[in-house]
């Protein structure tokens, strides 16, 4: 307890002693006069606390719009001549046979009938050029575009999320020359499975398209099992 003093007054004596003396009549040790000790002075006002205010936390932003990706080109291809190849080597036969006969004909040999197998090598070679011109597969990042036709033309268009499976079918001499055939399988009930026919190096546009139609389910947020038929 804290230490507390007060004077007589009656002989003006300063006594000392402890708080429990506050309100108290008490003999003075010198005069024996009694004494009424003043009660506990009061404490001042309380003092007013700081309000502590926490901040405010910002609005949450509203997520920036998802931009789309840009469609980009991965190739461009049609069917390789040599894909023909039996086509080629008749129509080359034939002009050059018609080119002998028109050569090498007898006097009673008319001229008309060695331009009819170079008219027929012609039409072949001709049928290989249609036929070339006629298909072209175009792969971007999003889709796979297959186009068929010369004059009137049809075009088969194929998400890539949506392609399930492609194959290569190549046969010996189809390795020996460098092409084949990659077909995608796609899930699609009205068409199922799109040839690329004449394709030359098949095994690396097969993995090339792989390769995207499995960024493309990424980016979709596809899963495989979503094309898995249900038992």
């Amino acid at each position: 307890m804290s230490a507390i003093k007060f004077e007589c007054p009656h002989c003006g004596k300063i006594t000392q002693g402890d708080e429990s003396l506050y309100g108290q009549q008490i003999k003075c040790s010198e005069c024996q006069g009694d004494i009424l000790v003043p009660a506990k002075p009061a404490g001042g006002p309380p003092k007013t606390a700081r309000l502590i205010i926490d901040p405010v936390p910002p609005a949450p932003r509203a997520p920036a719009p998802a931009v789309p990706e840009e469609e980009k080109e991965i190739f461009q291809i049609s069917p390789v001549a040599r894909a023909f190849l039996g086509q080629l080597l008749l129509g080359i036969i034939l002009i050059l046979l018609g080119a002998a006969l028109l050569v090498w004909r007898r006097d009673n040999w008319p001229a008309w009938l060695s331009l009819i197998p170079v008219g027929v090598g012609l039409f072949f070679l001709l049928a290989v050029w249609v036929k070339i011109k006629s298909y072209n597969y175009r792969l971007t990042n999003q889709r796979l575009l297959v186009r068929r036709g010369l004059m009137a033309k049809h075009v088969d268009e194929l998400e890539l999320y949506r392609i399930k499976d492609v194959i290569v079918d190549q046969g010996l001499m189809q390795r020996i020359l460098g092409y084949g055939t990659v077909s995608v399988v796609v899930a699609d009930e009205t068409t199922p499975e799109v040839p690329l026919h004449g394709v030359p190096n098949p095994v690396a546009v097969k993995e090339t398209i792989r390769t995207h139609y499995r960024a493309a389910r990424r980016r979709e947020g596809v899963h495989p099992t979503e094309f898995m038929e249900s038992p």
